[in-house]
């Protein structure tokens, strides 16, 4: 009797998934089905089902063509969806309906909140490489072209998230005329939202900073793992937003709630292990941190800064 099988996972293997994460036509995902292939298995290292994997082709050389037609057929068979999916696949009808059944999931994003790890090990939800790590549905339809989608989902969205939307997609004239409108907004954010501020430092969105802090968000809000918008410019060596953020005056000693680190001790070891280790201006970045008084971490030379970085960490020893 034929039975499901999982492929299995091993470094630089298949990340545990089955054979339906592969299918690449339709034909061939309906075969498995008819073979009792489970529509909704997670794979071990993204422990995500397999229409999730299909909402984008991440590498072209496995998959020749988009995987989507795919992806609507086993939602067509009943699989397990949610709102970044059907924002991704421009399915409206679908959007509505997770509206309805939860209007709080206009919040959604790809974040550990929304997408918890079963195993520590893991390395989070495929969404993080296919859509982009703290994406909102809103962002997705946009990047897909689903203008109908980002509509529905704006009217479904309260106003004081709009205005943080807004900032994060880089629509400056709807940013200011919304505030200009509801400046009462500022007043309300909750944490939630002030928690954007350090999201966009994240992923690195200088505009989206500059306009939140220019609108009153707190410069000190704490965001994933505890960290400020100032953590999160210093991690990615992005000294154009760290001095933006500095003449608002952030706390330059408060540490992060993990890893219990400044800002400037982020910059440091992130000269060495960022994501932007090999773009990032980590230099300018310590060297305006110290300028503005932040306080050399004891150590610091176990955090594995690059050698520019221990250049300038040395040359402030010296003065």
């Amino acid at each position: 009797m034929w039975r499901p099988i999982r492929i299995p996972y091993a470094d630089g293997g298949a990340d545990g998934r089955t054979p339906l994460h592969f299918a690449s036509l339709v034909e061939i995902a309906e075969f498995l089905l008819t073979k009792g292939a489970d529509i909704d298995a997670r794979d071990l290292n993204h422990e995500s089902t397999p229409a999730q994997h299909m909402v984008r082709v991440e590498q072209k050389r496995h998959y020749p063509h988009d995987r989507q037609d795919v992806a609507r057929y086993l939602v067509s068979r009943g699989c397990r969806t949610d709102l970044l999916m059907a924002a991704a696949l421009g399915d409206a009808e679908r959007v509505r309906r997770h509206l309805d059944g939860d209007p709080d999931c206009i919040r959604m994003r790809v974040t550990e909140e929304y997408f918890p790890k079963l195993d520590p090990r893991a390395a989070g939800t495929i969404y993080i490489p296919l859509l982009g790590a703290g994406s909102t549905p809103h962002a997705v339809a946009r990047d897909f072209g689903h203008e109908e989608i980002y509509q529905i989902l704006m009217e479904r969205t309260p106003d004081n998230l709009k205005l943080a939307l807004a900032a994060e997609l880089g629509d400056e004239a709807v940013f200011q005329e919304f505030l200009m409108k509801r400046p009462e907004l500022m007043k309300s954010l909750t944490e939630r939202e002030t928690e954007k501020l350090p999201g966009a430092a994240r992923s690195n969105n200088t505009a989206a900073v500059r306009l939140m802090l220019s609108a009153g968000w707190p410069v000190d809000a704490l965001g994933e793992m505890g960290a400020t918008a100032l953590h999160w410019a210093a991690f990615n060596g992005n000294v154009e937003m760290t001095h933006d953020i500095l003449r608002f005056h952030p706390t330059l000693e408060l540490k992060s709630r993990d890893h219990e680190a400044t800002a400037l001790g982020w910059a440091i070891f992130g000269s060495g292990n960022s994501w932007h280790r090999d773009s990032g201006d980590f230099a300018g970045t310590v060297r305006a941190l110290l300028e503005a008084g932040a306080l050399k971490p004891p150590h610091a030379e176990d955090l594995e800064p690059s050698d520019a970085v221990l250049a300038v960490l040395e040359e402030q020893s010296t003065k």
